[in-house]
């Protein structure tokens, strides 16, 4: 009979999307590994990412459904104002002005809202490879805009695009790669490794970095019930998996994401970047200001000040 402190290998399921190629997908299996090496035949993490889609990964690691989830912020910006501050134009435009958030104030605001709300405990913060636009006719003009249905996930991106006279699509994500080719959607925003690896590039064969809600984030949680009842070796264990894991994603981030960009310019994409004085053309207040005055009216409905929260970040990400 085993005895001691290898008598049981405890397992966590670990529920995450089937993204192959992305960084989630490679933060899921790499949190594992990472868990492996700290406590080999003690406690082990299950990826599973056949078992749920995108918006019941949060719900599902709140219910106990499963042990631990990747969980995708854009997707709960509707009900948690909180994470749709990535979403926010103008204000994170890159992979360091979203960890100076984290690091000034975000990070700690983010564990509050899973914990209190999502009932997890948060052991990583990542983001997906950039997000550009991706269209079946070029959009390099603030004119070009104007008419197109494009598919997307939070309501700040939502907003901001519909004061540029696009049209807002709300769409699975299974149903985008049908959706180009069958004209239900001009275009969409998503991670460029996922338009990559899924080849949407070759119906949306022209890539927009317009540095609209560029860096959108996930998080490695644990159901707070499930942490609660591990012993303290095994959430430091879990802990530093989850640091490193953390550090090895940002670590990668910019060359994953030209990685991604230049396979699909290699299979005949076309990339196009806005000037500045294109992005200006549409980050007009007239554009913006909307979008901020809606996501402050939705914080302060949840007891959030979004002045603040801007305030904080616009000073984090040197934005002011």
């Amino acid at each position: 009979m085993a005895t001691g402190a290898h008598a049981e290998n405890k397992e966590l399921l670990l529920g995450t999307m089937a993204v192959p190629g992305t960084t989630v997908e490679k933060a899921s299996h790499l949190f594992a590994e990472k868990v492996a090496a700290e406590m080999p035949d003690q406690l082990s993490v299950i990826v599973n990412d056949s078992l749920l889609k995108g918006a019941q990964l949060a719900p599902s690691v709140r219910d106990g459904v499963v042990d631990a989830v990747v969980a995708v912020h854009p997707y709960l910006s509707g009900s948690e104002p909180v994470m749709g501050l990535q979403n926010l134009p103008g204000v994170i435009r890159t992979a360091e002005d979203y960890q100076g958030a984290l690091s000034a104030f975000w990070r700690e605001d983010l564990r509050g809202l899973w914990s209190e709300n999502w009932n997890s405990h948060v052991v990583a913060e990542g983001a997906w490879a950039t997000h550009n636009l991706f269209t079946t006719k070029p959009v390099e003009t603030p004119e070009d805009f104007k008419g197109l249905k494009i598919r997307v996930h939070n309501a700040e991106t939502a907003r901001f695009i519909s004061q540029l006279g696009a049209l807002p699509t709300p769409l699975d994500a299974s149903e985008m790669a049908a959706g180009l080719e069958r004209g239900v959607i001009d275009g969409l925003f998503t991670p460029s490794c996922y338009a990559f690896k899924q080849e949407l590039f070759r119906s949306a064969s022209h890539i927009g970095n317009w540095q609209i809600g560029p860096i959108q984030g996930w998080a490695i949680l644990i159901n707070n019930d499930k942490w609660n009842a591990l012993s303290a070796e095994e959430q430091a264990a879990l802990t530093a998996a989850g640091e490193a894991v953390e550090a090895e994603m940002w670590a990668s981030f910019a060359a994953n994401t030209a990685e991604c960009v230049d396979g699909m310019t290699a299979e005949g994409a076309v990339y196009f970047e806005a000037s500045d004085e294109a992005m200006s053309a549409i980050f007009t207040e007239a554009n913006t200001k909307p979008v901020f005055d809606d996501w402050k009216s939705r914080m302060a409905d949840k007891g959030f000040d979004g002045e603040q929260t801007l305030d904080q970040a616009m000073k984090a990400t040197a934005s002011e």
